[in-house]
């Protein structure tokens, strides 16, 4: 693991963020997790923007999509509009100890000593009078041509790409297809891992050459056109050997394959340990990729030793493959995000091998019903509808089955994230030793409570639907049983049985009284 690396940013007017920090970063991995709109890719933007110590980089993406809009229209709506008042925006990247001074002082937000760079935009000083003019009239546009965008030090000296502390990469599968990304990706990776003094010699050879197959092909044809001019080769910024490089797999070009092949190479290469990038920024691994490639790329970004690696990811496998642990939660612009980095070791080492899951659909919810199995999962949405008269849909309330033994896992999670939570499950006979005994470490926490009936003899959830809507069951599955009960039938064909309630009798059937109170007490 590199010894350079991110500890903590801090965003003031940054797109979505007015005031906002993420510290405690790990050295290795760092995933964010959250809804839509809730500022993942925002920090992903964020790192790029400083560590890419490029001006222009910034004036491309464009202030007006960068600036806090709320700060913008709170200083728009302000009557008394100074010139002063106008919202700046920073981005400060606190980096690990670098032994180089000049990037150690106090040129942050926050006025303390540290280490590291920023980006600030702020309106020009020397032009204060004529932005105050501008800001003067009735219903003014906002200023954003008359801001300034520096990349500096925390000592407060001005940085450039050829200055920069921390090699890092930005690859976003969502945008696989972009030319532009796919020049910037193999320019970073060629100028991350190739001396200076081999680019110089292999640019000057790379140039070389195209001025001697110019001078060799094109001389009979440009001397049969009887004219001052003739045909050539592009020379220049916009055409040398890094403009012209991409990165082959057995031959071929990787822009000639699928993009799920290309979103898998590139962040392998990327990731490779000869590879010299100190900070990894993936934006979606898992887009264009089959659940195959996934897993594999996954065993991939886990095996990384070298790089800072932040993933932005809506992937439940991601998320678990990648240790929860490492996991940040991003709640919304205005709260402090949510770390998992107190769960149980044997929690997150489950999550890990355990087979596909709904811990992001968990995470992200702010109330949970968990139910055991699917025909509790079935049927959960007309139960709903009968205890209620609502729709399940719409009511910020989510289903996960999650299958007995896992309950607690998931419960270790609520507890830390605070996610009001009712488990409904079967009391297998024995309601103390299973239901009670068994989660007593969790129902001492406010949001989470256990329901299930209160009846040994009515023990699953099939029997408790059986006796509380007996003639319904008894018309639709008695037909046909020789050696079965239909209480023993429902027991045997239990998702078959749930599906057929749901087709049939949706409207008729009674809600068990357990399953009742858990999703009254989820409503409260």
């Amino acid at each position: 693991m590199s010894d350079q690396y991110i500890e903590k940013i801090h965003l003031l007017n940054f797109k979505g963020f007015q005031n906002w920090t993420l510290e405690n970063l790990d050295s290795g991995m760092n995933i964010l997790i959250g809804d839509n709109d809730t500022g993942k890719s925002s920090v992903l933007l964020a790192i790029d923007l400083v560590l890419s110590a490029n001006t222009g980089k910034v004036e491309t993406v464009g202030l007006e999509r960068l600036i806090n809009r709320q700060a913008v229209q709170a200083f728009l709506k302000n009557k008394e509009r100074r010139f002063e008042d106008l919202p700046r925006m920073e981005v400060d990247i606190y980096l690990s100890e670098l032994g180089r001074h000049e990037f150690a002082g106090e040129y942050n937000i926050e006025r303390t000593l540290a280490c590291g760079m920023c980006l600030i935009c702020e309106p020009k000083t020397e032009l204060v009078e004529e932005i105050s003019e501008l800001i003067a009239l009735e219903n003014p546009a906002f200023p954003y041509e008359y801001y300034t965008v520096e990349i500096r030090t925390f000592s407060g000296m001005s940085i450039t790409p050829y200055k920069k502390p921390l090699q890092h990469l930005d690859i976003d599968n969502t945008k696989i297809s972009n030319d532009y990304a796919s020049r910037v990706y193999v320019q970073t990776l060629f100028r991350a891992n190739v001396s200076d003094t081999s680019k110089h010699q292999l640019k000057y050879g790379y140039r070389r050459i195209k001025e001697d197959f110019a001078r060799e092909q094109f001389a009979d044809i440009n001397e049969e056109l009887e004219e001052d001019f003739g045909f050539a080769l592009k020379s220049g910024t916009k055409a040398n050997l890094e403009t012209d490089l991409t990165i082959a797999r057995s031959g071929l070009d990787i822009e000639n394959l699928g993009v799920g092949h290309q979103c898998f190479i590139r962040t392998k290469f990327a990731l490779s340990k000869k590879s010299n990038i100190d900070v990894v920024l993936l934006e979606e691994p898992e887009n264009h990729l089959s659940h195959t490639n996934m897993r594999r790329l996954i065993e991939e970004i886990r095996e990384t030793s070298q790089s800072q690696v932040f993933v932005a990811t809506h992937s439940s496998l991601v998320s678990t493959r990648l240790d929860l642990r490492h996991a940040i939660m991003l709640t919304s612009f205005e709260n402090d995000p949510l770390r998992l980095n107190d769960l149980p070791k044997d929690t997150a080492e489950y999550f890990m091998k355990a087979p596909s899951n709904s811990v992001l659909e968990y995470v992200l919810s702010p109330k949970s019903l968990l139910v055991e199995g699917d025909a509790e999962y079935i049927l959960m949405e007309e139960l709903f509808m009968k205890s209620t008269g609502n729709n399940l849909a719409g009511s910020g309330i989510e289903v996960i089955s999650v299958g007995g033994i896992s309950f607690p896992r998931y419960l270790d999670i609520g507890k830390l994230l605070g996610i009001r939570t009712a488990v409904v499950t079967d009391n297998d006979g024995d309601v103390k030793t299973n239901c009670i005994d068994r989660y007593e470490d969790y129902t001492e926490a406010e949001n989470i409570e256990i329901y299930c009936d209160p009846d040994n003899a009515r023990s699953t959830f099939e029997i408790c639907m059986y006796q509380d809507n007996t003639a319904i069951c008894d018309a639709l599955f008695a037909e046909g049983r020789k050696t079965l009960s239909v209480q023993e039938y429902m027991l045997k064909n239990k998702s078959k049985v749930a599906f057929e309630l749901v087709k049939n009798k949706s409207g008729d059937i009674d809600v068990p009284d357990y399953i009742n109170n858990a999703i009254t007490w989820l409503k409260n």
